[in-house]
């Protein structure tokens, strides 16, 4: 415990240190600068019922990309599952919380908030410890915030000239400005707290004294040990420091000056262990944050399905990545005696691989793409090459695919250029001479796709054929031996579903839903192993196979299943029998490739159960025999021979091939390094594996001719309908719609008159941001009669009707969003729906008082037409215009806004007089159907207002499982608005519909000329009004 008197103590600093922070020290705090823009990230999104607190140290809110959000959320939820443990303990002595290294978090008030009976009763105190710079912001920060100032009691904000590094104190909070390796000063300062002998400390070191020297950082340990528990949150090498993660990570805090040096004296949980039972801490468990993430003490399978629900999330093996490479420790020093490492499974001793590789490297950014998949094609000529198709690259979706051919030959493959649009976790099996089939994918983690295409052998070309029964990406796939037909298991739906179907694929009949039969029902998984293994015949066709691994409830499975599939005229069935296999724990992978070769298996990268695949364990060769499967080799991918070195590769992504027995090619391949920069695998490598190509020989391998990248080409998307005329070849640009504060209604009025869409953040809307969840619009509406959109797929459709108008109580409406349902909620006017437009205050006054116009938008106020009330469950609003200016209010959950102006309506499907098109605009995102249109976007949070002008087409889909909104009309021009009854404010403009009737009378003039010339003139008089349209500014 930090606060004691022990003589000889202070002697274990390593010398002095200036109170002002060095050059060095005050790189170390700039790193607090971008993780705390990640924390408030997470407690925006992550814990919207929550007072919020990390706002105030961030002068603008970013949303983080999913996999830092859920990063950081593990990194916070750990602590604050151990703070609770700790605080819950029963004590007679006062809890002391210090948080060295605290930077700007704000545990003692998220305990407060969450806690508060524990914290009272035992009297906790929360010590912040962090450089005298960056503590005297803290200081300055929380007492101009009276949300954190009017928490504290007794506060004495002053420096006490006696004790310079009491920067503030209160009765249950003190902020310390010292250098954690000035023990001294650390210990006068809590000694003057609190009294040693009164209380039980618990000290938490979350990423801050790996930045040490270790001798510092040992002596704090050390200096720590006497009744009190000590909290570790830091990075860890698992792999060894030349594992690609591992290595990026360490570059990047180089880069920073601000290099992690606990890893190079501690690199594993082991060594850390060891490092605190040396140092006198008689309890010491450790485990890594991925073990955490799989520990049903920190997070429940249902917490983890609620994660899904917050944002779309498809990044597991990055995470995987991520979580293996930070340790949490947690040391205690009173009770019994325990020091132990979570630790993987034992695996029993396998025998090395006999194996060669060649690796050829790309050059420049060619060749970079990940989450692809590859097919094998030939030349007229035989000679062979791989197409690595679609996937992730640096920046986006790829439409195009990455040729390899065999080096030093000549010939090679080109694809038609028509084909699927750009696409990742997609599959391609090859099912002989019927062409290879192409497989679903996404773009987007809750944009799955259901569009299967074969890529006919002879011809290379693209083919359309029959569509999944369900979008799936992320699915398991397999070609039954030597036939036409292929197995199914699993996949994603979208973010949050997994499909439990099993399918078999018939060039004939296409998609064949299976009968599941016996008493084993697999267990839904995406992101697993398939691989068939054996045919026989009984009067039928019977296969047999294996399912391995896969993610379920967040976390990879153990399931590992032998199946057998009958195909009959009448049905399909499947049968499954668990295996019992020692070797359970190396097959239990996510994100895997395995190649079958005769009765051996071969399993290559990905990420298990227990973290990261160590280097030994990349390649894994099985022998199969009938419903047995046991792992007989193990080795990693060799380093090279003979002086030619050979990259490490990241065996994540990666496309995995056979083209020729006994020898596997991988390209591609790479990640996310979470926030330290991206790893790519810059090269193909050519493995031959002894086993496969000659049994158990010692002779040497023959040689082996490696293959390499040639070339690129492009992937033209060919879709179902034709696309709009007139379309340009120009990309769609994707612009951010512009995010700004407006603090006088004279602001607003000047974004009006500009006419384009913004972003408006920080307006108080009322107590709604704080109440408007769906069980509480349930119990203040209760059973009465709504009339909401009802649909069976995400996308609704206005002009081909695929929802139907539903009247359901409002209680019931809620209760079917909570549970996934397909539902939307346009309020109409309560008493007359056909003839007046919404009014929250006529229609909702339950709910009229929750909420408030900003005074900045009293030009809505002034001018307004209607406010409607908007609940959405899992479905998109079309694509539409309003011909009146609008607000929306995002009051809870979250939405994407996709919008283009009004000059793009020529370009996306509007049939004349229409206000609603038909394209889909989420799903092609990336094809024809956009080309040319100008697209921008918002990704709306609670508490964001967009501006939506006059005549902007618009788009909208959920983010989160429920949004609540509130869209307000309002009229921005004093005349031309159509005279008569406008219930929806997208009644067109008096001139346009006067203009249509024009046309009319102008179309039936020609009625009597001749057919030639009636086209004719009637499209140079169309040329004329299109060039006054164009003449338009």
């Amino acid at each position: 415990m930090g606060a004691r008197t022990h003589k000889g103590r202070s002697s274990a600093t390593t010398g002095p240190h200036p109170q002002r922070a060095t050059a060095q020290d005050d790189l170390v705090m700039n790193t607090n600068n971008s993780s705390i823009v990640s924390k408030r990230s997470v407690e925006r999104l992550y814990y919207p019922d929550e007072p919020h607190f990390f706002r105030f140290f961030v002068n603008k809110f970013q949303r983080r990309a999913p996999l830092i959000n859920r990063g950081y959320h593990l990194r916070l939820h750990v602590i604050d599952v151990a703070l609770r443990d700790f605080l819950k303990q029963r004590s007679e002595k006062t809890k002391v919380i210090v948080n060295l290294g605290c930077g700007s978090d704000v545990v003692p008030w998220q305990c407060w908030t969450r806690y508060p009976e524990h914290c009272a009763s035992s009297h906790a105190v929360f010590v912040d410890v962090d450089f005298l710079d960056l503590a005297r912001r803290k200081r300055r920060v929380i007492l101009e915030t009276p949300e954190l100032v009017s928490q504290l009691s007794d506060v004495q904000p002053e420096e006490d000239g006696l004790h310079p590094s009491l920067l503030l104190r209160s009765k249950y909070y003190q902020l310390v400005g010292c250098d954690l390796r000035q023990l001294d000063v650390l210990q006068q300062a809590l000694s003057l707290i609190a009294e040693p002998e009164d209380c039980l400390f618990f000290y938490v070191a979350e990423v801050s004294i790996t930045y040490m020297d270790s001798c510092s950082a040992d002596a704090l340990i050390q200096w720590a040990s006497t009744l009190a528990e000590f909290f570790l949150l830091e990075q860890i090498l698992p792999d060894g420091p030349d594992h690609p993660f591992a290595r990026t990570m360490m570059d990047h805090f180089n880069k920073l000056s601000a290099p992690i040096k606990s890893v190079a004296a501690y690199p594993d949980l082991s060594a850390q262990r060891a490092r605190f039972a040396a140092r006198g801490w008689s309890q010491v468990r450790a485990q890594s944050l991925w073990s955490a993430w799989n520990s049903e003490h920190f997070l429940s399978a249902d917490d983890r399905r609620k994660l899904d629900e917050i944002e779309p999330f498809d990044e597991w093996e990055e995470f995987c990545l991520f979580a293996s490479h930070y340790l949490i420790l947690h040391a205690t020093n009173y009770g019994k005696q325990d020091v132990a490492t979570f630790k993987a499974a034992d695996s029993p001793e396998i025998p090395g691989l006999r194996a060669t590789i060649t690796y050829r490297p790309l050059t420049g950014h060619h060749g970079l793409r990940r989450f692809g998949a590859a097919l094998i094609a030939s030349d007229r000529l035989g000679r062979r090459s791989i197409l690595n198709c679609m996937g992730l690259g640096p920046t986006t979706r790829l439409p195009s695919y990455d040729i390899y051919k065999l080096h030093g030959h000549g010939g090679g493959v080109a694809a038609n250029s028509t084909g699927p649009s750009s696409r990742m976790c997609h599959s391609m099996t090859d099912l002989g001479t019927h062409g290879i089939l192409s497989v679903g994918g996404r773009n987007s983690p809750s944009r799955a796709k259901n569009d299967c295409w074969l890529f006919r052998k002879d011809s290379h070309r693209w083919e359309r054929t029959r569509v999944l029964p369900v979008p799936l990406y992320r699915h398991s796939i397999c070609r039954l031996l030597d036939s036409a037909v292929a197995l199914l298991v699993g996949g994603k739906q979208d973010a949050a579903t997994i499909s439990s179907e099993i399918m078999v694929f018939d060039p004939d009949k296409g998609w064949v839903v299976c009968v599941i039969h016996g008493s084993v029902t697999p267990q839904p998984v995406f992101g697993a192993m398939l691989t068939c293994c054996a045919r026989e015949e009984d009067g039928k066709p019977i296969f047999h196979g294996f399912l391995m691994g896969g993610i379920s409830d967040g976390i990879i499975q153990t399931q590992m299943l032998a199946w057998t599939l009958v195909l009959s005229d009448d049905e399909v069935g499947a049968y499954a029998t668990g295996v019992d296999a020692a070797s359970t724990a190396l097959l239990s992978r996510f994100g895997s490739s395995c190649i079958q070769h005769e009765d051996f298996l071969v399993v290559l990268g990905g990420v298990g159960r227990d973290g990261i695949i160590p280097r030994n364990h990349e390649v894994l060769l099985c022998s199969v025999t009938g419903s047995g499967l046991r792992v007989v080799g193990a080795g990693p991918i060799p380093d090279g021979e003979q002086g030619h070195e050979v990259p490490r590769p990241l065996l994540v992504g990666s496309s995995i091939v056979s083209p020729q027995d006994g020898q596997i090619v991988i390209v591609g391949g790479g990640a996310t390094c979470f926030s330290m920069g991206s790893f790519w695998t810059k090269g193909s490598y050519t493995l031959s594996i002894d086993n496969l190509s000659r049994g158990t020989s010692s002779q040497p391998l023959p040689h082996r001719t490696d293959w390499e990248f040639s070339g690129a080409g492009d992937i033209e998307p060919q879709l179902s309908t034709t696309p709009t005329s007139g379309l340009d070849s120009q990309p769609t640009d994707v612009k951010p719609i512009p995010r700004v504060h407006v603090s006088s209604n004279e602001s607003f009025e000047a974004i009006v008159r500009r006419g384009l869409p913004v972003v408006i953040e920080g307006l108080d809307m009322g107590a709604c941001r704080s109440k408007w969840t769906l069980d509480y619009l349930a119990k203040q509406v209760g059973n009465r009669k709504v009339v909401v959109h009802e649909c069976s797929v995400r996308n609704m459709n206005f002009n081909v009707k695929n929802f139907r108008y539903t009247t359901m109580g409002f209680d019931d409406f809620a209760q079917e969003v909570r549970n996934g349902a397909r539902l939307y909620l346009r309020a109409l006017s309560a008493d007359a729906p056909a003839d007046q437009p919404a009014n929250l205050a006529h229609d909702f006054p339950e709910l009229a008082a929750d909420f408030k116009l900003p005074e900045a938008l009293d030009m809505c106020r002034e001018n307004m037409h209607s406010s409607v009330l908007r609940v959405s469950g899992q479905v998109d609003m079309w694509l539409h215009y309003d011909v009146q200016a609008n607000i929306y209010c995002q009051v809870s959950g979250s939405k994407k806004m996709l919008l283009f102006p009004p000059s793009d309506v020529g370009k996306l499907s509007f049939a004349p007089g229409a206000s609603s098109s038909g394209i889909d605009v989420f799903s092609c995102l990336d094809s024809p159907a956009l080309l040319g249109a100008r697209r921008w976007e918002a990704d709306l949070s609670a508490g964001d207002v967009l501006f939506l002008p006059p005549l902007w087409l618009h788009a909208a889909t959920p983010t989160s499982k429920a949004s609540i909104a509130l869209n307000v009309f309002f009229r921005d021009l004093k005349s031309g608005y159509s005279a008569g009854r406008d219930v929806y404010g997208n009644r067109d403009l008096a001139a346009y519909e006067k203009g249509r009737q024009e046309i009319s009378r102008v179309s039936k003039a020609f009625d009597r000329v001749p057919v030639a010339a009636r086209q004719f003139y009637m499209l140079r008089l169309a040329g004329e009004l299109a060039q006054a349209a164009e003449a338009v500014q």
